[in-house]
């Protein structure tokens, strides 16, 4: 039996963005239910500990408990998601093993323009972007429609229906928008219309392996909303995105696609230095070309999230994949 610390994030009060945005927060709790249960199932003892405003009582607690691994589900800290990487940082400092991915990884997974200037570096297709900083000088669009993020955001914090922008009044808003409200750096990239697939990734046995790729259906989006998976479509359910977006898994691949889609995810897995699990965000131009939008180590494990109905159609139980992520960090504890 191993003693298993499940850490998260708790933010009782946001700092920046918008009010709902807590619902994103929220939606921890369930995570962390089906992990407790499978942590059960598994014969292990779990001890769940949250992180708030402060760092010392987990040290505390983390000194108690002394667990044999941590299962890491922490996703900012102090609301902020750029120290997301500082958890796994302090765990090796006390040399206790944890899943997921490495400090580096979720560090640099974090700023969305390194891993484009990355993937660009390495050939991988990705949507044209820009970076700015501050919404003060209005800025002109060459190629419209654009989509405008945050820069260091995950869970589609910041993104709504207004995030795709049509002409320059309209993309310079947004900047200001991302700059003023979520007090950070907007991201500016082409959009690319066409298919949405998301891509999971596990390691096991010592390679990784592609699960069967999702897709996000957006044909009953309502006329005028832009087909993209945002804030509304992920988190609120009563909302029209969230309601018609429907996931298809496996989505309906031509052979030679789905080969090569595999063959990207994997590739830029790897050059992040993903472990344990991750999945890649792509989308296919109506040509066919497929372009990488994002890279999340750690990504939501939830019982309802396309990762857990990925590994459910691979034939995998939710239990079995707990018990390889504690397995895996085992493994790098001994090595």
């Amino acid at each position: 039996m191993l003693r298993v610390v499940v850490l998260y994030n708790l933010l009782e009060r946001l700092e920046k963005g918008e009010a709902k945005d807590i619902l994103a927060e929220e939606a921890i709790l369930e995570e962390i239910g089906a992990v407790e249960e499978a942590l059960r199932s598994l014969g292990h003892q779990g001890y769940v500990l949250a992180i708030r405003d402060e760092i010392l009582t987990v040290i505390h607690w983390l000194k108690e408990i002394r667990p044999d691994v941590v299962f890491n589900l922490c996703e900012s800290v102090y609301g902020n998601a750029c120290w997301e990487m500082n958890i796994p940082a302090l765990l090796d400092l006390f040399r206790i093993p944890y899943t997921g991915s490495s400090p580096l990884t979720l560090g640099l997974c974090l700023d969305k323009g390194k891993v484009k200037d990355i993937l660009q570096s390495q050939g991988i297709l990705t949507p044209r972007y820009k970076v700015f900083d501050r919404g003060v000088n209005p800025v002109r669009g060459n190629r419209f429609p654009m989509i405008v993020k945050p820069l260091h955001e995950d869970g589609s914090l910041g993104i709504w229906k207004e995030s795709v922008v049509y002409d320059d009044e309209a993309l310079n808003r947004q900047i200001r928008y991302v700059v003023e409200r979520y007090q950070q750096p907007a991201l500016i990239e082409e959009f690319i219309e066409g298919r949405e697939l998301n891509v999971g990734l596990f390691e096991t046995d010592g390679k990784v392996e592609v699960l069967p790729i999702s897709e996000i259906d957006y044909s009953e989006f309502p006329e005028g909303v832009p087909k993209i998976c945002g804030y509304e479509a992920k988190w609120e359910a009563e909302s029209p995105e969230y309601q018609k977006s429907k996931p298809i898994c496996p989505a309906q691949l031509e052979p030679v696609m789905q080969k090569r889609i595999e063959q990207i995810a994997l590739k830029v897995f790897k050059l992040f230095g993903c472990q344990d699990y991750a999945r890649v965000d792509m989308r296919l131009d109506l040509n066919g070309k497929a372009f990488v939008l994002e890279v999340n180590p750690n990504p939501d494990i939830s019982p309802q999230s396309g990762m857990a109905r990925a590994i459910k159609v691979q034939g995998m139980t939710y239990t079995e994949f707990i018990g390889n992520l504690l397995e895996r960090a085992l493994q790098r504890k001994s090595s």
